[in-house]
């Protein structure tokens, strides 16, 4: 089992020493890989670089890049200039004795990669259906415009735009052709054409076993014995 170890420094000429403390040690050079970061465009009139640096660059960072393997990409952002990137693969059994040798020169403090956020199972999570869906907690703002609905148009919300009668004098009562007053003191029994009293209990006491009048506020709650406060706190709160 093999490890990738990488550290970054601040200078080129310290990197390097790791890097030869390493090699020192006995560890391969094939292990190690050394890369800088980007360098200052060259000034007018200086000497003209070897033609085949550009080719080893290349070469190097594709090395580099793949020892890295996931985490090339952390390393890259912070491989910026002046600074030099030291990543070395030893066998699991020598991962501690390199780690050592290669902090005893300094590194920069963001040379490790932050461990991964703890798994937490589904069911242990304060939101799992938005963390599954995928959706905010909490959002800034109205669920109208989080369906990117505008809350208002024209005066009106955006679902009234669609159901305008919503929005005026509308009332269920006025749809299926109710009136919402009536003269009537029983404007149901009225409408379906229903007896207020019914002549079968004209002269009787009781009907069904319960008694027709009682001289209880509460006729039902006596008759089944039921109390109309509970001494629980949670239903007078």
């Amino acid at each position: 089992l093999m490890l990738v170890i990488a550290r970054l420094y601040d200078d080129e000429g310290r990197a390097r020493a790791a890097a030869n403390a390493l090699v020192e040690l006995g560890y391969s050079s094939d292990d190690i890989a050394l890369m800088e970061g980007p360098k200052a465009p060259s000034q007018p009139g200086s000497e003209l670089a070897d033609a085949s640096a550009p080719k080893d660059m290349v070469s190097n960072a594709v090395r580099v890049g793949s020892m890295l393997g996931q985490h090339a990409d952390f390393y890259m952002q912070r491989l910026t200039e002046g600074r030099a990137l030291v990543v070395a693969t030893p066998p699991f059994i020598a991962s501690r004795m390199v780690e050592v040798t290669l902090d005893e020169y300094n590194p920069l403090p963001d040379s490790h990669v932050p461990p991964p956020a703890p798994f937490v199972p589904l069911s242990e999570q304060a939101t799992p259906l938005s963390n599954m869906l995928g959706l905010p907690v909490l959002v800034n703002g109205t669920m109208s415009e989080a369906f990117g609905f505008s809350t208002k148009q024209d005066g009106l919300s955006h679902f009234s735009q669609w159901f305008k009668p919503l929005a005026s004098d509308f009332t269920f009562s006025g749809l299926v052709g109710w009136k919402i007053k009536s003269g009537s003191d029983t404007p149901l029994s009225s409408m379906l054409g229903l007896p207020v009293k019914s002549e079968r209990l004209e002269g009787k006491a009781s009907s069904f076993g319960m008694s027709l009048s009682s001289k209880s506020g509460t006729p039902f709650s006596s008759m089944l014995g039921l109390p109309l406060l509970s001494k629980r706190d949670h239903y007078l709160s």
